[in-house]
């Protein structure tokens, strides 16, 4: 069975990104990142915005793309937050199937190790990483279809949710 739109979530450094190219290429879909989306519209880096605004700012965009990008056959990865607002899951659930890419938070951990693209982790500690992490897990656990990513390669993800996506 076919969904209009796939969306790919997870919290951040599970692989929403790499994953949503690969799923691209193989099934021949579109995908469109949120956050490009939202710094292409604000033509501002994510770091910028939430420098120069505010998190709440930064969620208001993550909604306006959710009910911006509908387009039939998509693919779409988002934000690790945006499953913190309701009205995002019932925007998502209802305009398609929702992939959470799980990954455990020492995997996750090592992931983010130097990377400075992420203002949500700035000169944040592992504590704090794992409570953020651990605040979204239920909601992130709402989708329709979990995947664990943790010791897996793309390959063996992208496989998974192609069987998943065949079975309806």
């Amino acid at each position: 069975m076919e969904h209009k739109l796939i969306y790919l979530t997870g919290f951040m450094g599970s692989g929403k990104t790499t994953v949503g190219s690969k799923l691209g290429e193989r099934w021949s879909m579109e995908v469109i990142d949120t956050d490009q989306w939202i710094e292409h519209k604000e033509r501002k880096s994510i770091a910028e915005i939430f420098a120069g605004e505010s998190e709440a700012y930064f969620r208001d965009l993550e909604t306006e793309a959710l009910k911006t990008i509908k387009e039939d056959s998509l693919i779409i990865t988002t934000g690790g937050g945006i499953v913190e607002r309701e009205e995002n899951r019932k925007l998502m659930k209802l305009q398609g199937k929702i992939v959470y890419l799980y990954c455990g938070i020492e995997e996750i951990i090592r992931r983010l190790e130097g990377d400075t693209s992420r203002p949500l982790i700035q000169h944040q500690d592992e504590e704090k990483i794992t409570a953020l992490y651990r605040s979204r897990m239920a909601l992130y656990e709402e989708a329709d279809v979990i995947i664990d990513t943790t010791r897996k390669s793309v390959e063996e993800i992208v496989e998974e949710i192609t069987l998943w996506r065949k079975k309806g």
